[in-house]
């Protein structure tokens, strides 16, 4: 999720970069108005309240906005968005804008689309974005202001290991990235912080200890292997993950002994499933396990054995239509979910389907927060709170 982008250039102050790059969208007329419920979102804002209440409301729903901005000297800059809304009707629930500082690449942001585990990117409570300094130093930065919170001292003379990615763990919140290499030696230990309370806070977890966290729980090996640039879904016991690509689609890995190199990945060994062999192709990206079999990807949902030998059944969750759909997040309950929905109009929507079956209900239109006529924001709904 936390994958390497180009680096940034020189940033303004978020009111200002809004305003170069064309104004703002207002909620209050633009995607809370447009909600399956009527205009509740239009109410939810006028007040102004919303602009400062939690992002993290429970029973909301919470969409990142990121969106590269030239900064005239061939660098980019970027503008990190974050809007919450009622999970029910739709209600405009709240906002945080930042403008992120020179040479910063947010996690999250990557160009190649959205990414399953980019809900990393922000910690439990949504007031913090992961991302790193020049390319080599994970940091966190406050999503209302755009400032780094506990940076290292700038006067001190250090040499540190460089951190190719950042992230945070869904539950401790603590920030998580790899240690790379300034010599061979090196061999990819992990590095994780209270991100405000700076390096003094730091841990490390040795090369040879990683395959512990991937084994411990789920949240834990889905935030182990992200700061390997792994996008992966973890069962809820951990110890067993769901990848997938273009070229061999959904793959299960279980942790194994190292393969050779450095990071998380080399610790996972394929699983051998019927149904998802090479005359068999499964092509969807895993989003997350219901239970410890069954898992939804994009907008299917695949059970497997419990030894995870056999795909027994798929299902589509979604009837068949001709929207572009995806990035589907899972309710508190574990009997809803979520997910994006762009129509023929090229308009995104949040809508909410059941598993239990039947059509899903549109809560919301989701608008970019700045005109994207070029189409490089990356709209991304992070997570049902």
């Amino acid at each position: 999720m936390a994958q390497r982008i180009v680096k940034a250039g020189l940033a303004a102050g978020a009111a200002l970069m809004l305003a170069a790059c064309g104004g703002w969208s207002d909620p209050t007329t633009a995607a809370g108005s447009a909600g399956a419920e009527g205009g509740a979102g239009g109410e939810a804002g006028q007040d102004g309240g919303a602009r400062t209440a939690s992002l993290a409301q429970p029973d909301s729903l919470t969409v990142a906005f990121c969106k590269p901005v030239e900064d005239g000297t061939g660098g980019k800059s970027y503008q990190v968005v974050l809007r919450s809304f009622a999970a029910k009707d739709g209600a405009f629930a709240g906002e945080r804008s930042a403008a992120l500082p020179p040479a910063t690449e947010p996690s999250g942001c990557d160009e190649d689309g959205p990414s399953y585990s980019a809900d990393l990117a922000f910690n439990k409570d949504l007031t913090l974005v992961a991302g790193l300094v020049k390319g080599d130093r994970a940091a966190a930065f406050d999503m209302a202001t755009g400032h780094e919170v506990g940076a290292p001292d700038p006067d001190s003379f250090s040499k540190r290991l460089d951190n190719g990615s950042a992230v945070f763990h869904p539950v401790t919140g603590r920030l998580w990235y790899d240690m790379g290499r300034v010599d061979d030696g090196a061999q990819g230990d992990l590095g994780s912080r209270d991100p405000k309370g700076g390096l003094k806070t730091e841990e490390n977890t040795a090369f040879g200890k990683i395959p512990d966290l991937l084994r411990k729980d789920g949240p834990t090996a889905e935030t182990a292997l992200a700061t390997d640039d792994v996008d992966a879904a973890a069962v809820p016991a951990g110890g067993v993950v769901a990848t997938g690509n273009t070229t061999y689609g959904v793959r299960l890995s279980k942790v194994g002994p190292e393969s050779g190199g450095i990071g998380a990945g080399v610790y996972l060994t394929e699983i051998a499933t019927t149904g998802l062999d090479e005359n068999s192709k499964v092509f969807c990206e895993p989003a997350f396990w219901r239970n410890a079999t069954t898992l939804v990807c994009d907008l299917q949902q695949l059970t497997f054995s419990a030894d995870y030998t056999k795909l027994l059944k798929t299902e589509n969750l979604v009837p068949e239509n001709d929207r572009i759909n995806g990035q589907p997040v899972l309710s508190p309950d574990g009997k809803s979910f979520a997910f994006l929905s762009r129509g023929e109009d090229g308009r995104s929507g949040l809508f909410r389907g059941d598993f239990s079956g039947g059509e899903p209900k549109k809560i919301t239109s989701v608008d970019p927060p700045v005109p994207d006529p070029e189409r490089e924001m990356r709209t991304t709904l992070i997570r049902w709170n």
